[in-house]
């Protein structure tokens, strides 16, 4: 009978974690992205998760540097879709160029006086991310690492 008890016990506990660790997982997490937009308490970031965050920050939020559109940030969840750590990661710089290559998320452009590569990834903001074509002359915002916070397409067969 002390067998059963115990079992029982346990079994409450292990039954208990779970649900509490499901819940706690479900609310909080990190996301890396780039911000669509930042107003009046409420964040919108494209993140590399595929999906496009909408939370809540407040005086609450320990924000981490000055936020602006397209920058590189971490968001850190706390619970009821509220941004409990909202860090600056990094500020993309703009160039333009034309597109001399299309290689599956690459683009090979000619910019300025030398040929670039930069990457199309899933959270490029702009209109372009999916039809730019070789000969289109682009306008970028990029980050160090190459990879492309928003693309726009200027005029398409420029070559």
């Amino acid at each position: 009978m002390k067998r059963n008890h115990c079992a029982s016990f346990f079994a409450c506990v292990i039954l208990a974690l779970s649900v509490g660790a499901s819940a706690f997982g479900a609310s909080e997490g990190h996301y890396y992205g780039v911000v669509e937009s930042f107003d009046n308490g409420q964040l919108v970031v494209r993140t590399t998760k595929h999906s496009t965050g909408n939370w809540i920050v407040d005086a609450s939020t320990k924000v981490e540097g000055s936020i602006v559109k397209y920058d590189w940030v971490l968001v850190e969840l706390g619970r009821g879709g509220h941004a409990a750590v909202l860090r600056f990661e990094e500020r993309p710089t703009g160039h333009s160029g034309v597109v001399k290559g299309v290689r599956d998320h690459v683009l090979t452009v000619h910019s300025g006086s030398k040929m670039e590569n930069w990457n199309v990834t899933d959270a490029t903001l702009g209109d372009g991310a999916t039809r730019v074509e070789v000969g289109d002359e682009i306008s970028v915002k990029v980050y160090r690492n190459h990879n492309l916070a928003e693309l726009s397409i200027l005029r398409h067969g420029v070559r």
